[in-house]
């Protein structure tokens, strides 16, 4: 009797064992799988977190370089804009300046005209006197002449005189006529001459204001290219910069994955020794029920 009942202490005491060991065995098993499950999780949140942190970076970098690109036009603007007030202020200058030019030589020209005008007033009020001095001395002549030449009647030499004294007077008449067109063609080779240089006055000063435009487009378009080329360069600078973000982003989260998987793969041989102690309650054996 003794013997059997130490047996089936025995019995009692391996099936206890058998079921503490199930018993830590399923423990470890499902402190295992919550482990797991909280690495999974938790590099799931760590790789989200760092994704939005990087797009937050990629975000601002792109502000940043929109800002740069934004700057770099408002500059070419502001100098283009700068070029432009600069020439309109030379030309109105430089247009002012033709003005002043264009009223001297119209003054020119004016007093050039008025001081024909005047030439030939004078010359057509001396002209009387002259022609009354010349017929004076003509007929003085022409009566001595005819006493010299005394062939001819008193009647005969009143009508020589008379006729005489018609032709002078179509001289005279023929010679302020001659004066007449003379003053003419002279007013208007004046006034032809004056108009010329009018016009040879405005042909140089649209000369100039093509030149300044000209010029004003050349710089125009220098500017443009060096915007264009600076514009280039900072490209081209941009991207080793976007390259190297991106790098930089790539070697995180590389870092990232290698943790976690090595993490991962990291075993825990024994999870409940590691987080608490869990008390297992035997099966009460016969002998202490009995006993």
């Amino acid at each position: 009797m003794k013997r059997k009942k130490e047996e089936l202490t025995q019995t009692q005491h391996a099936q206890e064992q058998e079921f503490v060991q199930k018993q830590q065995q399923e423990l470890d098993a499902s402190l295992k799988k919550i482990i797991q499950q909280q690495k999974v999780e938790l590099a799931t949140i760590e790789r989200d977190c760092l994704n939005n942190k990087q797009q937050l970076m990629r975000a601002r970098e792109a502000a940043i370089w929109e800002l740069e690109e934004r700057h770099l036009q408002e500059k070419h603007q502001l100098l283009k804009q700068q070029l432009k007030d600069q020439y309109f202020m030379q030309r109105h200058q430089l247009l002012k300046r033709h003005e002043k030019e264009t009223e001297q030589m119209q003054r020119y020209n004016q007093r050039l005209i008025e001081e024909l005008k005047n030439k030939h007033t004078q010359e057509k009020a001396r002209l009387p006197k002259i022609q009354r001095s010349e017929a004076k001395t003509r007929m003085a002549m022409f009566k001595k002449s005819l006493r010299i030449n005394s062939s001819s009647t008193p009647d005969q030499d009143r009508e020589k005189i008379k006729q005489f004294a018609v032709q002078e007077e179509k001289r005279q008449k023929n010679e302020r006529l001659a004066q007449l067109q003379k003053h003419e063609n002279q007013m208007r080779d004046l006034q032809l001459q004056c108009e010329a240089n009018i016009r040879e006055l405005h042909q140089l000063q649209n000369e100039k204001c093509h030149l300044l435009v000209e010029h004003e487009t050349q710089k125009l378009k220098e500017l443009d290219e060096e915007h264009s080329q600076e514009l280039k360069e900072w490209r081209e600078k941009l991207r080793p910069r976007k390259k190297t973000l991106e790098e930089e982003f790539a070697r995180k989260l590389q870092e990232q994955e290698v943790f976690f998987k090595m993490s991962g793969e990291s075993e825990c041989l024994n999870p409940s020794t590691q987080s608490r102690i869990s008390k297992f309650y035997p099966i009460p054996s016969l002998h202490s029920t009995g006993s």
